[in-house]
């Protein structure tokens, strides 16, 4: 029984510590700033770990939402016309490159540039 409780936590459980190495790792990315310190409607790169992606519905145009946080605070960026992006999932980090806009109370950008860094889940 207790082998079975320990690969549910090591499969489904916490991943605070790996969440922040990643955000460790993000602040150290040449080039980007922390996003609290973000001015709005300025060109800015940030960079940080993927909390949430939506996806458009399907009788809707195509629209995929990313949520990034590096800590500090979150930005989303609208994707356009697409519905996916390969390996951009939860957990994923993400430099995102564009004009970032205030919009009820929260930044977003419209088809930034991205970059998706590779982590110690991507060998496994």
């Amino acid at each position: 029984m207790l082998n079975l409780i320990t690969r549910f936590v090591r499969d489904y459980g916490s991943r605070d510590a790996e969440v922040r190495a990643d955000l460790r790792l993000a602040s150290q990315i040449p080039g980007v700033g922390s996003i609290e310190d973000l001015t709005p409607r300025q060109m800015s790169r940030v960079a940080g770990v993927v909390s949430a992606v939506t996806r458009s519905c399907v009788g809707e145009n195509p629209r995929l939402t990313v949520t990034v946080s590096d800590g500090t605070g979150q930005v989303r960026a609208q994707f356009l016309g697409r519905r996916e992006i390969s390996g951009v999932k939860p957990g994923a980090l993400l430099v995102l490159e564009g004009r970032f806009c205030e919009h009820d109370g929260e930044l977003r950008a419209h088809n930034p540039v991205y970059e998706l860094i590779q982590t110690r889940d991507d060998h496994e």
